[in-house]
């Protein structure tokens, strides 16, 4: 079910609006009310995705929304061995720190996508995972192309 369909009516005006959440809030918003944390209170619900590693990230069957930039897309993952080859992470994992508390609440690791695996060409594809502390296994994963 594309994600904005329970709440959107296409006859509404939302002239300028786009989908922006900080790291914050993709974890404390979205990410733990997924692993029954928290309540959701948001109005968009993101697409759960299995085949995400299974293609080159431009074979991928994306749901085309407004409400995202183009070519950006949201999708909850289970975390699963990458089947591509050519998602080449980029630095160490992270903390994603609470601006309100100063407490760690999850962690991100940023990936690129290189042709066929050579790590001298590069696709324009990006992709930043996003866990919580208390579950590796659910991610949230924020996929950019060129």
């Amino acid at each position: 079910m594309p994600m904005t369909e329970e709440f959107y009516d296409e006859e509404e005006e939302l002239v300028g609006f786009r989908f922006n959440p900080s790291e914050e809030e993709l974890i404390l918003d979205y990410l733990l009310p997924k692993l029954g944390f928290h309540q959701p209170n948001t109005i968009y619900l993101l697409e759960d995705r299995d085949n995400i590693y299974a293609k080159e990230p431009w074979r991928l069957n994306h749901t085309e929304n407004d409400i995202f930039e183009p070519n950006e897309w949201f999708y909850f993952v289970k975390r699963t061995n990458r089947k591509v080859k050519g998602w080449k992470a980029i630095g160490e994992l992270k903390d994603v720190v609470s601006k309100k508390t100063g407490e760690v609440i999850g962690k991100k690791r940023n990936l690129r996508f290189y042709v066929e695996g050579d790590e001298s060409k590069t696709s324009g594809w990006t992709m930043r995972e996003y866990s919580s502390i208390g579950n590796q296994n659910q991610r949230l994963c924020h996929l950019k192309g060129p």
